[in-house]
């Protein structure tokens, strides 16, 4: 869980998605305030690390790629991290 939190732009990220599932990468720049780039590495690493999922068919080039927290895994992971901190 900590690679989720690790960073203020993940958090930003994970907070815009739960809030706005469904989300081009574009509309995340709009309604963050992060910068594109920024935008595309932490999505990158969220998909990666199984908190976010990206819904696309076929070829991501050239093509909107809509974007949305797992609730589930984040609550999980979440979850386990309180229990240890609190052991």
């Amino acid at each position: 869980m900590h690679d989720a939190i690790s960073g203020t732009s993940r958090l930003i990220t994970l907070r815009f998605l739960l809030e706005n599932p469904g989300s081009t990468r574009t509309q995340l720049v709009e309604g963050s305030g992060l910068t594109p780039s920024t935008a595309r590495i932490v999505l990158r690493e969220l998909e990666e690390l199984g908190y976010v999922e990206a819904d696309v068919t076929g070829d991501r080039n050239g093509r909107p790629v809509h974007y949305a927290a797992r609730r589930d895994v984040l609550t999980d992971d979440l979850t386990a991290f309180v229990a240890w901190m609190l052991r």
